[in-house]
């Protein structure tokens, strides 16, 4: 019993940590970027702005093989956002109101994913789902850096981007397209794994051809591909009261049956 009361207690503390989410924030910064090849055209603005400005972001991510996986950020003038997973709208996952304490969908779930049956469960189902989108966009973020060589609209700019892991560089091709009337699309495609360890010799301590490997295989293969479709629609006032949380659980344990209820018992809209 105290082992699964300590568990529980690690996830709630998780979700508190999403308490002041911004979910624009850069996060995990995995590399400088180089080598870059722009036209003379591209202008540099701010990802990092962009992103917090934006009013949806949508995150495409496509494998080599198996299916893709699609995730929409939206944000809202009144500090709400809302991240969803899925196809078209998408099913909501996790919801913040006023840029207070996460609100967590348990009932929310995608093909292929584990069978949830117990609350903790159904908990760590939905923070994987808000993980899948934040680190795709983590990664795009990361990669391509906040130097952002915008191109004029209908214009297309493209640059080589690079990142080190332990026996190598990953290689990436970064592709930024400014859309006639403001959106931006940023494409990021695996292109090479390169290594430069010697393999293992007879007196070697520590089998290095074993360890390359077994951390190879954790790279994203070549020809995986990430993008950013970052909208230029203004932000709406916030997330309609009257959305349904049923089967919802808030962090602060302080819900409600709609978003409504919710602002009023959590007091995140009365600062």
């Amino acid at each position: 019993m105290r082992g699964a009361a300590e568990d529980r207690a690690r996830m709630m503390s998780r979700l508190v940590g999403l308490d002041a989410m911004r979910v624009f924030l850069p996060v995990l910064v995995l590399a400088a970027a180089i080598g870059a090849t722009l036209p003379a055209t591209a202008a540099t603005d701010s990802l990092n702005a962009r992103l917090e400005a934006a009013s949806s972001v949508q995150v495409n991510q496509v494998p080599v093989s198996g299916a893709s996986l699609i995730g929409r950020v939206q944000q809202f003038r009144n500090g709400d956002s809302l991240i969803s997973l899925g196809d078209g709208e998408g099913q909501p996952v996790v919801l913040t109101l006023c840029k207070g304490k996460a609100h967590l969908n348990l009932e929310a779930s995608w093909p292929g994913a584990p069978a949830a049956k117990t609350q903790e469960e159904k908990q760590m189902r939905a923070y994987g789902m808000y993980m899948a989108v934040m680190g795709g966009m983590a990664m795009v973020q990361g990669i391509t850096g906040d130097a952002l060589a915008l191109p004029a609209e209908g214009q297309t700019s493209t640059a080589q981007r690079e990142t080190s892991w332990a026996y190598g560089k990953e290689l990436y091709a970064v592709a930024v397209t400014h859309v006639a009337g403001g959106e931006i699309r940023i494409k990021m495609t695996k292109t090479e794994n390169t290594t430069r360890t010697p393999s293992s010799g007879p007196d070697d301590i520590v089998n290095t051809d074993g360890d390359k490997a077994a951390r190879l295989a954790e790279l994203d293969p070549v020809g995986t591909s990430r993008e950013l479709v970052i909208a230029a629609a203004p932000m709406a006032e916030g997330v309609p009261d009257a959305m349904s949380l049923q089967g919802w659980m808030s962090a602060s344990g302080k819900g409600g049956a709609t978003v409504g209820a919710a602002r009023k018992a959590s007091g995140d809209c009365a600062r």
